[in-house]
């Protein structure tokens, strides 16, 4: 039987790390608080106005999907977007597809049902204007 020499037994495990790190480098973090289906609303706060409502779908895995209804002087706009969320450290980040923006918010979660929000940078400017909350939907 032929013995593996400790030289080889570093080099394995020296790859076997590196591959580790690299997968963990890139992984985010989603707080379970935020999972769900979610629906808001707005009217006059990032735009004179506008009155704005969503409905929100967070999953586990980091991605989400947005419905907006928009209204101006009785005209009424729907759209859609969607993208990947993540939290770190206290702050949430949504980033839509096709955008090189992020998001970034510091968020509250004040019980099963309400997520306060407050903007830190929108559409890659820096803006602590924008406040919004969440609703949990229950879809028992």
């Amino acid at each position: 039987m032929k013995k593996i020499s400790p030289l080889f037994k570093i080099a394995v495990l020296a790859v076997f790390s590196i591959l580790i790190f690299s997968f963990s480098i890139d992984k985010k973090e989603q707080d379970n608080k935020l999972v769900g289906i979610w629906k808001g609303f707005e009217k006059d706060k990032q735009i004179d106005g506008i009155e704005k409502h969503w409905i929100q779908q967070r999953f586990a895995d980091g991605n989400y999907v947005i419905m907006f209804t928009a209204k101006e002087n009785c005209q009424i706009e729907t759209f859609t977007e969607k993208g990947k969320w993540w939290t770190k450290d206290g702050k949430f980040y949504e980033s839509a597809e096709g955008t090189k923006d992020i998001d970034v918010y510091e968020y509250e979660v004040k019980n099963d049902e309400v997520v306060d929000f407050k903007s830190i940078k929108l559409l890659g400017k820096d803006d602590n204007t924008y406040i919004f909350s969440d609703y949990k939907l229950d879809l028992k």
